[in-house]
């Protein structure tokens, strides 16, 4: 049965930066303020080419002379209908997308403010170990400075597949940054006990949350075959160096 404390995932997922003592989330804020201005430059586009396309009659009017031919102008206006057809269509275009944009805008929204309130609830937990033990039980016996280290670590985990899925990673550059998570001995445990539950979530999700927790499967079994984990004590107990 998949470790209970898989559930983990849902709050490891925003990309965080800790500033001041202070935990704030970047990447989303980062991508609502891009869809938004792509949506307006959408928008003002669509309203452009249809305000000039409304207004043509109203310029040809006041720029023909008054002895015109109204039949000859008409059967001349008529070969340009195909070009009025072609901006009316990009003009609509441009509408539905800026349409899809605000969909999407509204979507990562909600989604943020999900894991902003995950992002808080594993900041309790891990700073008191009696809601962490309430919360997030382990599903076999490990200490408890254990289980919040594997908990940290499934936070660096849910970064890097939020980060995997917004594009801001490459399959490649995903793939470098799992083979130096796994380096650790800490991070190899917590896949070894956490990782059924990691498959058993992802799987059931889109394709890049597949690929995601495919490669991360793959690497960790390629950190495995490749020698024991850096041991603890290469990142501690060293002389301060300043």
């Amino acid at each position: 049965m998949p470790d209970v404390s898989a559930s983990f995932i849902l709050i490891s997922e925003p990309a965080v930066s800790v500033l001041g003592g202070h935990v704030r989330t970047g990447i989303g804020r980062v991508q609502r303020t891009r869809r938004l201005r792509v949506a307006l430059a959408y928008a003002l586009l669509g309203l452009g080419l249809l305000g000039l396309i409304a207004s043509t009659p109203f310029v040809l009017a006041a720029l023909a002379p008054t002895n015109s031919d109204w039949g000859k102008l008409s059967d001349i206006s008529q070969t340009y209908g195909a070009v009025s057809v072609l901006l009316s269509a990009i003009a609509l275009a441009g509408v539905a997308l800026s349409l899809l944009y605000q969909v999407q805008q509204k979507r990562t929204s909600n989604e943020q403010a999900i894991r902003d309130g995950h992002l808080q609830l594993a900041t309790l937990a891990l700073s008191d170990p009696d809601l962490l033990v309430a919360w997030s039980p382990p599903g076999t016996p490990v200490a408890l400075k254990r289980h919040r280290q594997h908990l940290v670590t499934s936070l660096a985990l849910g970064e890097l597949l939020q980060r995997f899925r917004i594009g801001h990673l490459s399959v490649q550059k995903l793939a470098v940054k799992l083979d130096g998570h796994f380096r650790g001995e800490i991070a190899r445990e917590q896949w070894e006990r956490e990782g059924p539950g990691w498959r058993c979530t992802m799987e059931a999700g889109d394709r890049r949350d597949r690929v995601f927790v495919r490669l991360v499967e793959e690497r960790y079994q390629a950190a495995v075959a490749a020698g024991p984990a850096s041991a603890l004590l290469e990142f501690q107990d060293r002389p301060d160096s300043s």
